[in-house]
């Protein structure tokens, strides 16, 4: 295809004006890499003609011969390992064209929205190649790491299956909302308020029902082919539990899925953690107001969450949140993104040593799309991540975090533009009775919060 005509955006300000070194560093870098995945997708193509010639509907395609099997598979893990770095540097590109105001924020954000759908299928196509490439290099053994054993198995696409197309999407469980108000004693009934009242963790108060989510930490949809295993480790409660959920007012929500404020302990030395603080991390709520004209973003900051019995959020899954909000900052280039980042790095939040988050997963999160401040994520990786038996290549943990990366992204966009009928569901297009409803064991988080 001519790179000329695909779907990239356009740049292009009149001719005569200047334009910051950055900007045309960047803009340099990009074309040069697009040049040469134009030019590598030329090749795999020509080569995919002569090694998986097309069919007519009654033919049975036949296996390729491992050479030429290998050498399809090769390039195209070249390919996709190209077609990720023009993708990143793309994005740079448009950080900097919104830096200097030659789009705005708004122009900016969805072209960053449609890079990252671009590169998790770049990613996608990465590990189907990877996959065949091992297939014809060594037939018969594709490595796949069982999380619950520690274990080598045959199929290491299986554990991906529901995030490659294979299986539809779960709903969340459909008790998630009425477990979430018994877990957190959450309704007002339950303390002669007046019925219909929900309690909103964050600004301390009663509202009326429709006015108040169950929030998910983390989004309920990594728990699913042994992804949450892979974040949390085997002592993870499962996602779909009322530990992984808050209840917010509507706005206040949409800031916490979007990353604009973190919830972090009050006392970083406290375990297990019982108090819970608001942080607000981006300037561009602070003016914002989430109830009506009376209360702005600002005047939650610092604000400490009020809980009505003793039952509390699972530290790990808070710290997962906190986490990829640090991410994320990072990766949209948000305004002050370093400062937040510096002033995390002197006061941790989190008590420490705190064995949150699988070592290798911390480091392909952080890293996901491009090199990071290498100095602050080895401290979270000393400070926060734990190892144990499962043990995963770089390859599985980048595909690992891609996955996950497509969950968050996914969970943005939806908390953006909102449920389609309303609701606090996740998903509308699933399987309504597949899920853990009940397997519930709340009470545990309280005594293994931490460990």
């Amino acid at each position: 295809m001519d790179p000329s005509k695909d779907n990239s955006p356009k740049h292009g300000p009149p001719s005569r004006a200047i334009l910051p070194p950055s900007l045309s560093g960047a803009r340099g870098k990009y074309e040069k890499a697009r040049s040469v995945s134009y030019e590598l997708q030329n090749a795999f193509d020509d080569l995919s003609r002569k090694v998986e010639p097309e069919l007519n509907p009654g033919e049975e395609r036949q296996e390729p011969d491992a050479k030429s099997g290998l050498e399809l598979a090769s390039l195209g893990v070249e390919l996709a390992l190209k077609k990720k770095e023009e993708i990143l540097l793309e994005r740079q590109v448009i950080i900097e064209e919104r830096d200097a105001n030659l789009i705005g924020p708004h122009i900016a954000t969805k072209r960053l929205r449609a890079s990252d759908h671009r590169y998790v299928s770049a990613g996608n196509e990465l590990w189907k190649q990877q996959q065949k490439k091992i297939r014809f290099d060594d037939p018969g053994v594709i490595r796949l790491l069982d999380p619950r054993s520690g274990s080598i198995s045959t199929c290491l696409l299986a554990l991906y299956k529901k995030c490659d197309g294979l299986e539809k999407t779960k709903k969340r469980p459909s008790t998630f909302r009425s477990d979430t108000l018994t877990y957190y004693a959450g309704q007002g009934s339950d303390f002669n308020e007046e019925s219909g009242l929900v309690w909103c963790h964050i600004t301390g108060k009663w509202w009326a029902a429709n006015q108040i989510k169950a929030a998910y930490i983390v989004p309920f949809f990594l728990d699913s082919d042994d992804i949450g295993e892979m974040l949390f480790g085997s002592r993870a409660p499962s996602l779909r539990r009322a530990g992984n959920a808050l209840l917010l007012f509507s706005q206040i929500e949409k800031w916490f899925d979007t990353y604009h404020l973190v919830i972090v302990p009050v006392d970083s030395t406290e375990t297990p953690i019982t108090r819970w603080k608001v942080d607000i991390i981006s300037p561009d709520i602070r003016k914002s107001y989430y109830n009506s004209s009376e209360n702005r973003g600002q005047d939650l900051d610092g604000k400490e969450l009020q809980f009505q019995n003793n039952n509390r959020p699972v530290t790990r899954f808070m710290y997962f949140h906190f986490m990829m909000a640090l991410v994320r900052i990072k990766d949209v280039k948000r305004q002050g993104w370093q400062d937040v980042w510096a002033r995390y790095y002197q006061q941790r939040p989190f008590p420490t040593p705190g064995n949150y988050l699988r070592r290798s997963m911390l480091l392909a999160l952080a890293t996901h799309y491009g090199t990071a401040d290498m100095e602050v994520v080895a401290s979270w990786i000393t400070d926060h991540g734990f190892d144990s038996p499962l043990m995963l290549t770089d390859e599985e943990s980048t595909e690992a975090a891609r996955r996950v990366h497509a969950a968050v992204n996914k969970a943005i966009a939806r908390a953006e533009t909102g449920p389609k009928d309303g609701s606090d569901d996740e998903e509308e297009d699933s399987d309504e009775g597949d899920s853990d409803e009940g397997d519930s064991d709340e009470g545990d988080n309280e005594i293994d919060m931490e460990g």
